[in-house]
């Protein structure tokens, strides 16, 4: 009897089981009880029924890794080994990295991450010390800077006042010793006498006594009409070449002497001009110089083929010369003239006939039919002349008479003043047509690029070395 009883109580067991096992798999399915199963095993179901979970209704949201755009500090893997859960293997939570970019106002954030990564705003210091963004256009700069130095070594300091547009002329100026090549350019700058500084410092009465020169090296200055304005120094010039002779300055070594050293420098500095330059002008205080009008074009021999913005050769049949402007500077009444006129025009077309320099035709002229004759008419073969009279550096004396038939009496000179003339050459100069440099368009950086590989690419030309070989 006994075992019959622990039989039926073990197989009541084993069905409790099963109905434990039905109730797990169907929780929601309404439960009943097992017959021939005993108070305890109901007992024991109710409690298993209890300690089994019920899965939540709501499903959980997945969390996203969180982007830290910061670097992590260096003090990181000793914090990680201080943190409690770092003993257990369990992952650490790290919500105060977030926060501390969520930090509008960098306080604890910025301290605490000291090498995160930020946009740096940079700022080009004014004259006066305030800083500017490199955002807002250049400032006005009251004075030029250096090109390319005394050394004839290229300079970046000119990069600060350029700016990426387009709409811009250059225009450069070459010539003897002092034929006032300064002078001029400042005038075009809009420098009046007793107003401003100069932006081109001209030559000082102790430099003209004894028989020196200004400007040494290339100066560069641009106005707010962004017209890049280039000063050289004088070409061909006794006073350069006393410095080499006389400060022992190193020649190379494929020179044979400082004579033609400073002749194939001077030619490099007209080849550059006509490379780099819109407009060239060639200042001169007295006509004709035939042996000058003879380098100019000797100069236009050497130079090198025009490249593209790339600095790839262009083609052999595409080159690009700019607008040659002669200035007579100084030039007397008789000048004026129409006889004079007509015979300097005379002279420079028959020099430049076979010349691609566009020495005619650009509307750069002083018969204009408003300053010489009326006979004298504008039409596009006429040559790019403009004469200027003597600068008159003493009109605070006159403003000083007192007498008041110095103000309805003036001199008469047979021509307009220096002020009339220097604004009517600015005007068209300033409304020249205005070409290509290279192949495609530059921007006023670019075009600052362009030159310096240009002013490299000049020194290195092999014409230069080939027309040192015949020099005496």
């Amino acid at each position: 009897m006994s075992d019959n009883a622990d039989a039926d109580r073990s197989g009541g067991g084993a069905s409790g089981d099963r109905g434990r096992r039905r109730r797990r798999r169907h929780p929601k399915r309404e439960q009943t009880p097992v017959k021939g199963s005993s108070r305890k095993d109901s007992t024991a179901a109710a409690d298993s029924r209890e300690s089994t979970p019920v899965p939540a209704t709501t499903p959980l949201t997945p969390t996203r890794t969180p982007i830290i755009l910061a670097k992590p500090d260096r003090h990181d893997s000793a914090e990680e080994t201080s943190q409690p859960g770092a003993s257990t293997g369990k992952p650490v939570d790290r919500p105060i990295i977030v926060k501390m970019r969520e930090d509008p106002h960098g306080g604890a954030a910025a301290a605490a991450a000291p090498d995160s990564y930020r946009i740096q705003k940079s700022f080009i210091p004014l004259s006066d010390g305030t800083p500017q963004s490199r955002m807002a256009p250049p400032p006005e700069i009251s004075q030029s800077v250096k090109l390319v130095d005394e050394s004839m070594q290229w300079s970046d300091m000119g990069m600060e006042m350029l700016v990426d547009q387009t709409e811009y002329l250059v225009i450069g100026v070459i010539g003897p010793q002092s034929v006032g090549k300064s002078t001029v350019m400042a005038s075009l700058a809009g420098w009046r006498n007793g107003s401003t500084p100069p932006v081109f410092k001209p030559a000082t009465g102790a430099v003209l006594g004894s028989s020196g020169h200004q400007t040494s090296g290339i100066d560069m200055y641009v106005t707010s009409e962004r017209v890049i304005l280039l000063d050289t120094q004088p070409v061909l010039s006794s006073s350069v070449l006393f410095d080499l002779i006389d400060r022992e300055k190193k020649i190379p070594p494929e020179f044979t002497s400082a004579e033609n050293y400073h002749e194939i420098r001077s030619l490099q500095t007209i080849a550059f001009m006509y490379t780099v330059c819109n407009v060239v002008i060639v200042t001169i205080d007295w006509f004709a110089d035939l042996f000058l009008l003879k380098f100019l074009q000797t100069a236009e021999m050497l130079k090198p083929p025009t490249p593209d913005a790339a600095g790839g050769a262009a083609d052999e049949h595409v080159e690009y010369y700019p607008h040659l402007v002669f200035v007579l500077n100084k030039a007397e009444s008789v000048d004026f003239s129409y006889t004079s006129y007509t015979a300097m025009e005379r002279t420079i077309s028959k020099v430049f006939k076979k010349s691609k320099l566009r020495y005619r035709g650009s509307h750069v002229t002083t018969c204009d039919g408003q300053t010489l004759l009326s006979k004298l008419q504008l039409n596009d073969e006429r040559v790019n002349l403009f004469l200027l009279p003597k600068y008159d550096d003493s009109k605070s004396a006159s403003k000083s008479d007192s007498s008041v038939y110095s103000t309805f009496l003036p001199e008469y000179r047979g021509h307009p003043g220096f002020d009339f003339l220097i604004g009517r050459l600015r005007n068209q100069l300033y409304s020249v047509p205005r070409s290509l440099l290279t192949h495609t368009t530059l921007s006023e950086k670019n075009w600052f690029h362009y030159a310096a590989r240009t002013w490299d690419s000049i020194h290195k030309f092999q014409l230069f070395a080939e027309y040192n070989r015949l020099l005496p």
